[in-house]
C-alpha cells in the first residue's frame, strides 16, 4: 500500500450499529456562561451494547463511534504486535429484540426473539486509541475557531485537506493513533491496513487519508474523554487539552 496511514471506520452503511442499553450514561458538562457550550462529557459507565442484527462482523461500531472487537481480533492484533491501543471489556452485549410496532424512524429496528434466540453473542472488547498523531497542523484546515474560559470548550474549524491531518514530527510512531481535534477518527498505519485486509477481517472500512474528503468544525471536548487519564494528562497538559 503505498499511503502511509489510514482512517479506519465503519462500513459505509449504518444497518448494524450496535446501540448503548439503558445502564450507559454520560458525565454531562454544563457551562456557566451559556447553555450552547453544554455536552455530554466522558462516558461514566462501563459499556452495555444492543446489538441490532444477526450478522456479527469482527468488528462492531456503536451510534457513538466506539470500536468493538471479537477475541480473535485482539489475539491477532496481539500476536502481530501492534501498538498503541489498549481493550476494556463491554460488560454486556444483547440482542436488540423488534418491537412489535418499530418505529419508522429506527433504521436498526432489531432482531425477531426467535431469530436473536438462536444466535451465540461472541465476547467483545472496547478498543482504546492510546497512540498520539499530534495536533491536526494549519495547512490541514483545522484551526482553533474560539474558545471558553468558564468551561474549556474549544470550537475548531473543519477539515479542507486531510491528507495533511498528521504531521509526522508530532507523531508518536504508533500503529493505532488520534489527531486533535478528532478523537473519534481511527487512523491506523498501512501495516494495519494491510494486515486487515490480508485477514479479511470484517465490519470495518479502510480509506487513505488523501481521500477522507472535509469535514464540518469539531467541538471534541478534552482529552481526558477519550484516553486513559495518565496518558491524557501527558500528552494534553502542555497542549491546553487535558
Amino acid at each position: 500500500m503505498a499511503n502511509k496511514f489510514w482512517s479506519l471506520t465503519h462500513p459505509d452503511t449504518l444497518r448494524g450499529m450496535a446501540e448503548w442499553d439503558e445502564n450507559v450514561h454520560l458525565e454531562g458538562v454544563k457551562c456557566p456562561v451559556t447553555r450552547t457550550h453544554n455536552s455530554g462529557g466522558r462516558r461514566a459507565t462501563d459499556l452495555n451494547v444492543l446489538l441490532t442484527s444477526t450478522r456479527i462482523t469482527d468488528f462492531v461500531w456503536t451510534w457513538y463511534h466506539e470500536c468493538l472487537i471479537q477475541d480473535r481480533v485482539l489475539t491477532l492484533f496481539k500476536e502481530e504486535g501492534f501498538t498503541g491501543f489498549d481493550v476494556k471489556p463491554v460488560k454486556s452485549a444483547r440482542m436488540k429484540i423488534k418491537a412489535k410496532k418499530p418505529d419508522p424512524c429506527d433504521s436498526n429496528p432489531g432482531v425477531k426473539a426467535a431469530d436473536a434466540a438462536a444466535v451465540e453473542i461472541p465476547n467483545f472488547w472496547e478498543l482504546l486509541i492510546t497512540g498520539w498523531g499530534g495536533v491536526a497542523p494549519e495547512e490541514s484546515g483545522v484551526r482553533l475557531k474560539r474558545s471558553c474560559q468558564a468551561c474549556g470548550m474549544k470550537l475548531y474549524n473543519g477539515i479542507t485537506n486531510a491528507s495533511l491531518l498528521v504531521d509526522e514530527k508530532n507523531w508518536d510512531g504508533s500503529d493505532f493513533f488520534i489527531v486533535w481535534p478528532y478523537p473519534k477518527y481511527i487512523f491506523v498505519t498501512a501495516r494495519v491496513a494491510s494486515f486487515i485486509k490480508k485477514h479479511k477481517l470484517t465490519g470495518a472500512r479502510l480509506q487513505s487519508m488523501s481521500t477522507m474528503g472535509t469535514s464540518e468544525g469539531a467541538m471534541p471536548g478534552r482529552l481526558l474523554y477519550y484516553l486513559p487519564e495518565k496518558r491524557a494528562k501527558e500528552i494534553g497538559e502542555p497542549l491546553g487539552i487535558y
